[in-house]
């Protein structure tokens, strides 16, 4: 019962008649209360665990019935929302995640709304929205929080969506991903057009850019500095004829003291036109496989001169990511190069503390946080680099120190085999592999790469909707589907206990590879695991925090489909085996597994 209320006590006795009764609280007779039913005045919480007996008599004898206990609960508290729903601005694509904290007598019930209309399923102190688009920008969301006194309804929140995120990009709050300027998270999703600068004049720039942007991309590669190892030619110089440096007329012999204006306008240009398509320019200011030459003929302090040069005129830039190396082999053998290309960063950082920095340093397997003795400094973001199974290079760089976020730099490009740990050139299968493996393994995002769209040889135009490029559309329309930032790799197999397969870092012939890697969110809410080789798969679901929806997705076609028997009760195993081949006609899908107060969206 509930305080302010009575409680009526009823005993039913047999025997000669009459029969007297006494009703006793607490083993204390109660005045006047002498019938086979008793009412209680209205009761306080200080009544609750009082006990009621009644002795019943007659000339025969005496018997006393068992104690009844009085439970008195305090009136219901009417909820009361004491942290509001805050506005979000997300961009284009991604979800947004509103959440309320109330207090009342419990339980509370919440039912969130859109635009003053119920959202179904939505009825938990968090609601996240579906992949947003502009068209959802300006929509308000209110939460009605309910219980037995009564219901309160939050103010609404505004939702914002807006086309580009807001750059410059910086380190999250975790240390595991990157956010922008609004503090949303940001999933790299970028190509590699490395020697563009020299390659392409401003008209052709835009032409990719508007491709790539169309097509789900945030972030290109470019070097600064373009030779013949990036596709440039021997002198470093752009298309049409405009060195990089006043003095000198090669890598060999360039002056870094000298930056030509016309050269360096030119880059102006790309990266403002970057700007205008929404794309991160991540700029290796000298790149190490073409002019680690140029460095030593330099010297420490010309290399930190140009370094601060780079970084004062492009410090409020704000679409860059600043990443020096590239195939960078003697970093670990000769201390002078590895100190001279520090320099460089140095000289970025001490002109420019708005933009993140991280370096690519060898094949066939390294990561930025290797090198941390040297640069640990200037260093922000760690670029795992790799041309085996990705998940050991990402997973390494993860549990390096210091915690920085991890991206896949470079690992096989389409339409190229430059290991010949496989027959064939790198097909969509492989691009898969590596980029599901990714970020399964704790990663916040990638950089694709195509030997057409490096390079531009003539012809570069017919290979910019590859079916690397089309189908890596499907690993962003499922990532940012979800809140890929809270994922963390599971690298003791709590969610799939058996058929993950063989882990092999150093095997590069990626067609024969089978190991499963699983991300999860460890409030037991939702699960990734990328299975490339078909494989039956036994999964924990004790680890969920409630009933278990299950899916497979098709990372070859971008379809979700339910699996049969789904939700399953969040207790006990299951074992769940892929449909088949894939769209593609391969073995590798995607099993997404989630709680029902998670959105299975994709």
């Amino acid at each position: 019962m509930t305080a302010g209320q009575t409680a009526t006590f009823t005993v039913i006795a047999t025997g000669t008649v009459p029969l007297a009764y006494q009703w006793q609280k607490n083993s204390v007779n109660i005045t006047g209360a002498t019938a086979a039913n008793y009412t209680t005045p209205a009761m306080t919480t200080a009544d609750s665990g009082s006990t009621f007996a009644v002795v019943v008599s007659n000339t025969a004898g005496t018997v006393t019935s068992a104690a009844a206990t009085l439970t008195v609960n305090p009136v219901p508290v009417t909820p009361t929302i004491t942290t509001q729903p805050a506005d979000q601005t997300v961009t284009a694509g991604q979800t947004a995640t509103f959440t309320v904290i109330a207090t009342g007598t419990a339980p509370l019930a919440y039912q969130w709304q859109k635009n003053s209309v119920n959202i179904t399923g939505a009825t938990a102190a968090s609601y996240t929205t579906p992949v947003t688009t502009t068209a959802d920008s300006g929509s308000t969301f209110a939460v009605a929080v309910s219980n037995a006194a009564g219901t309160v309804t939050s103010a609404a929140a505004t939702l914002t969506v807006t086309l580009t995120p807001t750059y410059p990009v910086k380190v999250g709050p975790t240390g595991r991903y990157l956010v922008d300027q609004n503090n949303n998270p940001f999933l790299i999703v970028g190509d590699s057009p490395q020697s563009m600068l020299v390659n392409l004049n401003i008209s052709d720039m835009a032409t990719y850019m508007a491709d790539r942007q169309a097509h789900g991309f945030n972030s290109i590669l470019v070097m600064v500095l373009c030779e013949s190892y990036t596709a440039g030619n021997p002198f470093g110089t752009t298309w049409d004829s405009i060195p990089p440096f006043t003095s000198g007329s090669s890598p060999s012999d360039y002056d870094l003291s000298t930056p030509n204006e016309a050269y360096f306008a030119r880059l102006d240009a790309l990266i403002s036109t970057a700007a205008s398509y929404g794309l991160v320019v991540f700029l290796d200011p000298i790149e190490t496989g073409g002019w680690l030459t140029t460095l030593e003929n330099n010297g420490t302090t010309k290399a930190k001169d140009y370094g601060a040069f780079l970084g004062s005129r492009y410090k409020n830039s704000p679409n860059i990511v600043w990443e020096s190396g590239n195939d960078f082999q003697t970093w670990n053998t000769n201390p002078t190069d590895n100190d001279l290309v520090y320099q460089v960063m140095a000289g970025i950082a001490s002109a420019d503390p708005n933009h993140v920095q991280t370096i690519e340093l060898n094949y066939l397997l390294s990561y930025s946080n290797q090198d941390t003795a040297t640069i640990s400094s200037v260093l922000t973001l760690d670029a795992a680099y790799t041309y085996y199974e990705t998940y050991d290079a990402v997973l390494t760089a993860y549990k390096s120190s210091p915690t920085l976020p991890t991206f896949l730099t470079e690992a096989n490009y389409e339409y190229e085999n430059g290991t010949g740990f496989f027959s064939g050139a790198t097909g969509v299968f492989i691009l898969r592999e590596q980029a599901y493996w990714t970020m399964t393994s704790g990663a916040c995002g990638q950089l694709y790469g195509n030997l057409y769209t490096w390079t531009f040889f003539p012809g570069w135009q017919n290979f910019l909707d590859s079916p690397g490029t089309l189908e890596l559309a499907y690993w962003t329309k499922l990532f940012n589907s979800i809140p890929w930032w809270n994922l963390e790799p599971d690298q003791s197999h709590q969610i799939v206990i058996s058929g993950y397969g063989t882990y092999d870092g150093s095997n590069g012939n990626l067609p024969n590879a089978d190991y499963v890697t699983t991300a999860w969110i460890k409030d037991g809410s939702l699960a990734i695991v990328y299975d490339p080789a078909g494989n039956a798969l036994t999964v924990n679901l004790a680890k969920f925090n409630q009933s278990v929806t299950a899916a497979w997705y098709d990372p070859s076609n971008g379809i979700l489909t339910p699996i049969s028997g789904s939700p399953f009760p969040n207790s006990g195993t299951t074992q769940l085996t892929p449909p088949g081949k894939n769209h593609d006609l391969d073995n590798d899908w995607v099993l997404v597994l989630t709680t029902s107060n998670t959105a299975l969206q994709p």
